[in-house]
């Protein structure tokens, strides 16, 4: 039977690894996400798992070895954050391109200058456009399941996939969360679905050049295959949910159905929303919390269905594109053509978002004083 251990959001990313039959790790240090990597390099030193343990110069090579391992055709994981995420760049539109079922976890964390440990998603969100598909944890829990979903997913569409948790908030904060026995998710995280790997006596050419009529091609394949993907998403989360009781989607919805107001948000941020949704409700405006869990593919379908009948809109981004605003509220008014749309820019680099400060903005933009993409923020 599954049983609850205490422990915070790396670890329980570490302990998934662990019982996810990964054949290489390959990984560079970084805060706040150093000790995930160190937790599973315990595990391979203590021979607790059949995993290899690669160490690397920078992110950049940790990228690369995990390319090496994949085409090679083992399961592979590694974790990065902030800085180390941004110095993969390259690589991170190599692995996608390639098709490579890869697994990451990105612990967020602000970009420098100037320098910061604490949490800020613009890290993730400025990836996007690498061809990976992007997950959100808001919860521990959450940041163990989803690297199993992670590995079954990335496997079975050949695109590799980053699970993103909230640096501190989330990555060091302790909570209970139910764990499997080995056994009982030995059967599902065993399967892997059959590629092409290399092979000496069948060679093949990589990242060959394309002339244009075939690169064209091969893009908007890898772009379909990625938009079909959400499909894929909810067959695995289907077969996953028989076996933990713990549903998966897009995107979950919580509070009124019939609410006037939907307060977006992601990661850890959204677990201080769903307070902020009750005492509003409590207060008589109708509002639900659409917690945004995938990000990349876009789930078009299920934020439409989610926002009908919604006069305002309200994004919670703790990020920022300089010069433009909320990387999320772009997405969501672009996304799907909506015009009820209003930002909030909040939380960069750690400063503290309350229950009460997001009330006070869904307020602000129900009674009109806010009309326009605005910041939670106060001088003290």
């Amino acid at each position: 039977m599954s049983k609850k251990i205490v422990m915070g959001g790396n670890d329980a990313i570490a302990y998934a690894v662990k019982q996810s039959f990964v054949d290489v790790v390959s990984a560079y240090p970084i805060t706040p996400q150093t000790s995930i990597i160190e937790k599973i390099a315990n595990f391979v030193s203590n021979k607790e798992i059949d995993t290899r343990f690669i160490k690397v110069e920078s992110e950049h090579s940790a990228m690369a070895a995990a390319m090496g391992i994949s085409v090679a055709g083992g399961r592979t994981f590694t974790a990065t954050s902030s800085q180390g995420l941004l110095l993969m760049h390259e690589v991170l539109h190599w692995a996608s391109g390639a098709r490579l079922p890869i697994v990451m976890a990105n612990a967020n964390r602000s970009p420098g200058p100037p320098w910061s440990i604490w949490a800020e998603q613009t890290d993730s969100l400025s990836q996007l456009d690498t061809g990976w598909i992007q997950l959100y944890a808001s919860n521990s829990q959450e940041a163990y399941d989803l690297i199993f979903l992670s590995f079954r997913l990335s496997e079975r569409v050949r695109i590799p996939v980053m699970v993103c948790i909230d640096g501190f908030l989330l990555t060091h904060t302790k909570e209970p969360i139910e764990i499997f026995e080995d056994d009982e998710i030995k059967d599902f995280i065993k399967v892997k679905a059959e590629r092409d790997i290399l092979d000496v006596d069948n060679p093949k050419a990589y990242g060959a050049l394309a002339f244009p009529k075939d690169y064209m091609e091969i893009k908007l394949k890898q772009h379909k295959d990625t938009l079909n993907s959400i499909n894929v998403f909810y067959d695995m989360a289907e077969e996953f949910y028989k076996i933990s009781s713990r549903k998966y989607e897009s995107i979950e919805v919580y509070g009124d159905d019939d609410a006037d107001v939907a307060i977006i948000a992601l990661g850890s941020l959204s677990e201080t929303a769903h307070i902020a949704v009750d005492n509003l409700n409590k207060n008589s405006i109708k509002t639900k919390l659409v917690k945004l869990r995938m990000i990349r593919p876009f789930p078009k379908d299920d934020l439409e269905k989610a926002f009908f009948g919604v006069k305002h809109i309200v994004v919670l981004d703790r990020d920022i594109s300089h010069g433009k605003g909320g990387i999320v509220k772009d997405e969501i008014a672009g996304g799907l053509n909506l015009s009820n749309v209003i930002g909030f820019v909040c939380g960069l680099g750690g400063y503290d978002v309350t229950e009460y400060d997001i009330e006070k903005a869904v307020k602000s933009v129900v009674d009109g004083k806010i009309k326009e993409d605005s910041y939670i923020w106060s001088e003290k």
